[in-house]
């Protein structure tokens, strides 16, 4: 028994000097110095990585703060270029580029009025669409639809129909509504003039298309129908998938929502999720990529003037009852909360909405707002101005006139 504890005692022994050896005390200060100048390495590496995130948020957050805050007096004249145009040419944002159109053709030229590209066609009534590089443009009661990207041409659709309206995805997908002998068509086409869906609206069913928009992939449509139930006007606005998503639903229909009473003459998207549709008595709004829903509805007791739409915003203008101003624009976002109602005396030609102001204009004044409602320009211009570009900076635009392409900056 003892022989037995004394090997036992050994071997314990012998255990002990080998985990003295592993870790003699030298090496033990030595390996707890190290884990502690590993520690603080990566304490210190982390504080760095925290310190430098935070500067850059303070950095941006003050960016935006003083763009904000910013008032601007005047304006510079960066650099101007010769331009040649008639009194018949329309003129529109082509994603930074000028887009000229006219019953003679269409173009499309840089901010440095180099000419990009140039179509030629005879139309009588052209309705042009733009997206930002994707343009479609077809003659009302016409059959021939051309689509242009930023280099030119991509291809021809010959509908073999009369046109009524049209409108044009991102990716160049085209939808059409056509007017056939005892029925409307609804069809969509490829950029290069392929079709991809053909459809019938009758009145009786789902009634006439007034209205129509595509998501920015072109794999959602949404449309507005009118129709009359029991003598009283009445529309719905539909939404159809055409992607793997809608295969199984019937005609594609994947949502949509019905209004008494109303009509709906605008329709739109908003980014990649979001839509909206804007009638005489309230605007609506709906989420989701796939299978848009209803989100938020807004009715409307006053007569609007005009909608424009930007990436995230719709904005309402009305003639302002209270006699303070001209008019009165309502700015909503994209989950149909109301952000802005402002009042302004410019006898607007146009409204451009950027992510965090506004800009109304005509060819001759122009304001800005900032979406809290401050005024951050007020101005005359020093040229007629046809249309106005903004580009990458907040306070930089191209600014057209008949005869010259300027770049301006707000000083």
């Amino acid at each position: 028994m003892s022989m037995r504890k004394t090997i036992i005692q050994k071997i314990e022994d012998c255990m002990a000097r080998i985990k003295d050896f592993e870790t003699p005390e030298g090496v033990k200060n030595n390996k707890t110095e190290f884990e502690h100048k590993i520690r603080a390495h990566r304490r210190g590496r982390f504080f760095k990585i925290l310190t430098t995130g935070i500067v850059a948020i303070l950095f941006f957050a003050a960016i935006s703060f003083l763009w904000s805050n910013a008032v601007y007096t005047s304006y510079s004249e960066i650099s101007s270029f010769p331009r040649i145009s008639s009194s018949n040419n329309v003129c529109l944002n082509h994603n930074g580029r000028v887009l000229t159109y006219s019953k003679d053709g269409i173009s499309s030229m840089d901010s440095k009025g180099n000419l990009v590209w140039n179509e030629t066609y005879q139309m009588q009534s052209p309705i042009v669409e733009v997206n930002e590089n994707a343009v479609a443009v077809g003659d009302y009661n016409g059959h021939i639809i051309y689509v242009m990207d930023e280099k030119g041409k991509v291809g021809e659709i010959d509908t073999n129909l009369p046109i009524r309206d049209l409108c044009v995805s991102k990716t160049g997908i085209v939808a059409v509504v056509l007017k056939d002998s005892k029925l409307t068509r609804l069809n969509l086409y490829d950029s290069k003039g392929n079709e991809l869906v053909k459809s019938e609206c009758r009145m009786s069913q789902t009634g006439y298309p007034l209205a129509i928009a595509l998501s920015d992939n072109g794999e959602v449509m949404e449309v507005s129908y009118l129709y009359v139930d029991s003598g009283s006007m009445k529309s719905s606005v539909a939404f159809y998938n055409f992607s793997d998503v809608g295969q199984n639903s019937v005609d594609r229909l994947v949502g949509g929502n019905e209004y008494a009473d109303t009509v709906i003459p605008y329709v739109g998207f908003l980014g990649k999720e979001n839509a909206f549709a804007v009638g005489n008595n309230r605007v609506s709004f709906y989420g989701g990529a796939d299978k848009p829903v209803s989100i938020a509805e807004k009715l409307l007791s006053e007569e609007i003037q005009a909608v424009y739409a930007g990436t995230e915003h719709v904005a309402l203008v009305y003639i302002d009852t209270t006699g303070a101003a001209l008019y009165r624009i309502d700015v909503y976002d994209k989950k149909g909360n109301l952000i802005l109602s402002q009042n302004t005396d410019i006898d607007y030609q146009n409204i451009l909405i950027q992510k965090n102001s506004i800009v109304v204009y005509n060819n001759t004044e122009c304001v800005m707002y900032s979406m809290s409602g401050k005024e951050k320009y007020k101005g005359i211009f020093g040229k007629s101005v046809s249309l106005l570009i903004p580009v990458n900076k907040n306070n930089r635009f191209i600014m057209v006139t008949p005869d010259s392409i300027d770049i301006i900056e707000l000083d």
